[in-house]
């Protein structure tokens, strides 16, 4: 017990330390994050992820498998260190080296269970991420 603790202390610290330079190296990356909740999956797939602007990147959790384009490891750590968590889908974005987040659960199933507008949704999203680019919405 005594060897084991300093080395897994140790390989966490190297871990922090990659995921930093994960982080300055994406700077102003831009996630829209969702899972594969049967009731919202395909809707997004068909309704909203193709109006998202060019520079969000997707991020799929299939129960704890993740799909994105990104090291598995630093997205899964971004997203258990998520500050304000509220279920999916879910917005990161990484600005000065920091990863700031925000739930869009409660907007969206407005838009899926309301009949909201789903151009409101995409504004949300991109002033979150600070875009102004909104593809056509049909």
């Amino acid at each position: 017990m005594i060897v084991i603790i300093p080395i897994g202390y140790l390989r966490r610290i190297k871990f922090e330390k990659k995921y930093a330079v994960f982080l300055n190296e994406n700077n102003g990356k831009n996630f829209f994050c969702y899972n594969n909740r049967k009731d919202s999956k395909q809707y997004l797939k068909e309704t909203i992820l193709p109006h998202l602007n060019d520079e969000i990147d997707i991020v799929y959790l299939d129960g704890n498998k993740i799909e994105s384009d990104h090291n598995s490891n630093f997205i899964s750590e971004a997203l258990f260190g998520l500050k304000n968590y509220n279920k999916f889908p879910h917005l990161m974005k990484i600005r000065n080296g920091k990863l700031i987040d925000k739930s869009i659960n409660n907007p969206f199933y407005n838009v899926l269970n309301m009949n909201k507008s789903k151009t409101e949704l995409l504004n949300t999203i991109n002033v979150f991420f600070e875009l102004n680019k909104i593809k056509n919405v049909t």
